[in-house]
């Protein structure tokens, strides 16, 4: 009867999910098409994409407190319908006017607080209905849907937006949000631990807690490492090396470049399925291997494109492509399982800080990556750049994997 419980719970967590997200692509993709044509100018749009992130960064870390206080369901359903009411009221005051890019900005800023806010306690209250035996195969289904959204939600959102005009499309991703909180309404749900701090403590006091668990608890300080790593080195991928390599060396066309995220998609479509169904092969304990694997995919990549710039573009181009869907797979081989052990093995009471951390550190980590990895493409091409930046991924996760340090490769642990 519980187990059913929990299935239903889930199922209603991930639908929910699944469609605020639809609303949220499609609301990234447009929102940069509508500021580029108020502001006419591509450094104000900068500006203003820069301006509506720093909130959310420097807020982050504290909202884990936050989370781990109150109950994770009402914090759920209290974002989206607050999303809700935010895009509502960009409907309301949308004037084509300059002056909307003020107020567009400031809903912006806030819609990124409470997204922050959602995700942290959608992965802690995401561990509380699941079991240490079915919570992979639930983020395997939830990869699957993420990646669908991911696939779909931009070219609709492009069609609608050209068809239907920025205001319009704001009241369908209103109504993508709206559904959801009402879909998360019908979870039944309880906190398996109560409030979590005593009264007296600190705000402050309580954060610093959060960050003294992962530098204690070594398995976890070690993942997070590597999770800081691929954000440095590898996720410019989309930034910088993708476009450096095919659109700029090869002169690839827009239309063509769109298939090489395509095929990581359809990638990780199908490792996400794999993963719902798998019961044989622990991918846990084969992570040391699925770092490696990933990083030597993307170097050959790299290597095949110094040694076929003077062959043939089409040639290298199918290449990518289908190195590109292996890497999508891997590399839901990897985050899956990963995201998994993290759930089930940081206690629920440092869960909400946790994560807010993990969410902070890598959205540093990726603006400085993409910084550097764009310094030293200028200098040495995308494709060196690329060889280099895996070579690192690769003796960061052998240093650290050495000796069983990490005790991820003991099944036991």
């Amino acid at each position: 009867m519980n187990n059913i419980k929990n299935e239903r719970n889930m199922i209603l967590l991930l639908f929910g999910r699944t469609i605020s997200m639809f609303g949220s692509t499609m609301f990234l993709i447009i929102l940069p098409l509508h500021v580029l044509g108020l502001t006419g100018s591509l450094k104000s749009s900068g500006i203003f994409f820069a301006v509506v992130n720093i909130p959310a960064i420097i807020c982050t870390p504290f909202f884990g407190v936050v989370v781990e206080k109150l109950n994770r369901k009402y914090i759920i359903v209290f974002c989206d319908f607050m999303t809700t009411l935010l895009y509502i009221i960009l409907f309301l005051s949308y004037n084509r006017k300059k002056s909307d890019i003020i107020i567009l900005l400031i809903v912006s800023m806030i819609i990124n607080l409470l997204s922050k806010i959602f995700e942290i306690s959608s992965k802690v209250i995401f561990t509380e209905i699941s079991t240490e035996n079915t919570i992979e195969k639930y983020n395997g289904i939830r990869s699957f849907w993420d990646n669908g959204s991911a696939l779909i939600a931009p070219v609709l959102g492009t069609y609608l937006y050209e068809f239907l005009g920025f205001q319009r499309v704001l009241l369908i991703i209103a109504l993508t949000y709206l559904l959801s909180a009402i879909q998360e309404c019908f979870i039944i749900y309880k906190a398996k631990e109560k409030r979590i701090h005593e009264k007296g403590e600190k705000f402050s006091k309580q954060l610093l807690s959060g960050m003294q668990f992962v530098y204690k608890q070594k398995n976890i300080l070690y993942l997070f490492i590597i999770i800081m790593s691929l954000n440095f080195f590898i996720a410019n991928n989309d930034e910088i090396i993708n476009p450096g390599i095919l659109i700029q060396k090869y002169n690839i066309s827009d239309k063509y470049y769109g298939l090489s995220s395509t095929s990581a998609v359809f990638g990780s479509l199908i490792a996400g399925l794999f993963i719902f169904k798998n019961k044989i092969i622990d991918l846990k304990s084969h992570l040391k291997g699925l770092f490696i694997a990933n990083s030597f995919f993307m170097i050959i990549t790299a290597v095949l494109s110094i040694t076929l710039y003077s062959f043939s573009n089409k040639v290298f181009f199918c290449f990518f492509i289908i190195l590109q869907f292996f890497i999508g797979m891997i590399t839901t081989c990897i985050n899956v399982p990963l995201g998994s052990y993290l759930q089930t093995k940081v206690p629920l009471k440092f869960q909400g800080r946790f994560f807010a951390l993990l969410s902070f550190f890598s959205s540093l980590f990726v603006p400085m990556g993409i910084s550097y990895s764009g310094y030293l493409s200028l200098h040495i091409q995308a494709d060196n750049t690329y060889i280099i930046n895996n070579i690192c991924v690769i003796l960061i996760v052998v240093v650290l994997f050495s000796g069983n340090k990490i005790g991820i490769l003991d099944s036991n642990k």
